[in-house]
């Protein structure tokens, strides 16, 4: 594999920087549109001294983010995992493929330099994995039931010391952050749609008010738009910033097990398997796992990509370094 592992870490953590900087400037820029198109199309029944819409959306946003940010502190990875439906691997289990989990994770963990996180297992068929939490020491692994069946003990371990270079590489707080934001802007888009509803828009449409000056409906129209758009662009920035940090999670594999097939292996099943039916509760963390095939924005490079560049084929690409 063609990379300067240092100098890609620091880029990318850059790279990080500046999304993150994106993701404030859409949250402010859309609250300020927000609060001009209430003012321009109701002039006569809406002109505070505040910018209460823009603040509002503000307000709704960061709260219900800081709120998810909140969980993820207090109880490390497992609020994510364990709102996906997994459970705890004991760590005085007897079922013999849950203490090879336990012992191959205990390895990697040694390997990375790294405490032991917790172990869960998701109910899914397909094959993945995530890591999550906030800090190094309260991280939590997660694979899914398919992953051990369908797996070598090679190929697991692959896919932990994959998981385990995100948290090395310190993507899980960036991960946990952007999931946060983008929770914020699906509930804004929420709210929006349930005031619509509660102001009773269809009947008024019918009646020929919806297009007056009401402007507690278009507030609501408004929010609904906003949310939509800042959930959209959102999720096309996490999407960025997750593929930005898969080559690299590869390539501490590499580092962490000397053994570039494994994960290499590993990635080619998930490329043949059928199984897509990861819990769809998740759909907000889907950026975090170890493949992502089913969302609406690519937030992993191509399968085919990343085994070619495991195995030697071809180079990262410049951009992505």
């Amino acid at each position: 594999m063609v990379m300067n592992f240092w100098e890609s870490q620091a880029k990318r953590r850059s790279l990080t920087a500046f999304y993150l900087v994106i993701f404030i400037t859409l949250t402010l820029a859309t609250a300020a549109g927000a609060e001009i198109a209430l003012r321009y199309f109701t002039p006569e029944d809406y002109h505070p001294g505040l910018p209460i819409l823009g603040l509002g959306f503000l307000a709704v946003t960061f709260a219900v983010a800081a709120f998810n940010y909140l969980q993820y502190k207090l109880t490390g990875g497992a609020y994510v995992a364990e709102s996906l439906g997994g459970y705890r691997v004991d760590p005085e289990t007897r079922d013999p493929d849950e203490k090879r989990l336990l012992n191959i994770v205990e390895e990697m963990s040694v390997a990375a330099g790294l405490p032991m996180p917790q172990v869960y297992i998701l109910p899914a068929n397909e094959i993945n994995a995530f890591a999550a939490g906030l800090k190094k020491d309260n991280a939590t692994m997660a694979i899914t039931e398919g992953a051990l069946t369908k797996l070598s003990r090679d190929e697991i371990q692959g896919v932990i010391a994959h998981e385990l270079g995100h948290v090395y590489n310190g993507d899980m707080v960036i991960s946990l952050r952007l999931a946060a934001m983008v929770m914020g802007f699906f509930f804004v888009l929420y709210l929006g749609l349930r005031i619509l509803q509660g102001t009773g828009f269809s009947r008024r449409r019918e009646e020929g008010e919806g297009k007056g000056g009401n402007p507690i409906l278009l507030a609501a129209i408004i929010l609904m738009i906003a949310g939509a758009l800042t959930w959209f662009l959102g999720s096309i920035l996490k999407a960025m910033v997750s593929r930005q940090r898969e080559y690299l999670a590869d390539a501490s594999a590499v580092q962490f097990t000397r053994n570039p097939s494994g994960i290499a292996n590993a990635l080619r099943k998930i490329a043949n398997d059928d199984k897509h039916d990861m819990p769809k509760t998740g759909g907000g963390y889907a950026h975090m796992y170890l493949d992502d095939r089913v969302s609406l924005f690519a937030t992993h490079p191509p399968l085919w990509k990343r085994i070619a560049i495991l195995e030697g084929r071809e180079n990262i690409p410049e951009e992505e370094r």
